[in-house]
């Protein structure tokens, strides 16, 4: 469980890195989510902490394989991230397309989580 929390937080982070700024508030969710997750040992903990220093790469490794209802909360949280500074910039727009692709999810359910959230994408 650790490890595949751990992967699920690189998703954040790059999507909070993707138009090369780590937003101070983007920053102190992840920060929050980091020192609050009950799953983390020690290691991976200071690992998710290292995603926020320097930006970090998508990594699709494995998240087509979650389950339907994962994969759609795991985006969902990706788009709400993205939009926490209250725009998109084009590179996170293309850092979700990227996401939504390795997530197996189709344009529409893409689109229908986008509209769902309170700060449209």
């Amino acid at each position: 469980m650790e490890r595949s929390y751990l992967s699920v937080i690189r998703v954040w982070a790059a999507m909070a890195w993707a138009d090369g700024v780590l937003a101070e508030v983007e920053g102190q969710a992840l920060r929050r989510l980091i020192e609050r997750a009950p799953m983390l040992g020690e290691e991976d903990r200071r690992t998710a902490l290292g995603f926020l220093a320097r930006p970090v790469d998508l990594a699709l490794d494995g998240l087509g394989q979650l389950d339907r209802e994962t994969r759609a909360a795991l985006y969902r949280s990706a788009v709400h991230l993205a939009a926490l500074d209250r725009r998109i910039a084009e590179a996170e727009r293309r850092l979700l397309e990227r996401l939504r692709v390795g997530l197996g999810l189709s344009q529409a359910e893409a689109a229908a989580i986008e509209c769902s959230l309170p700060v449209r994408a």
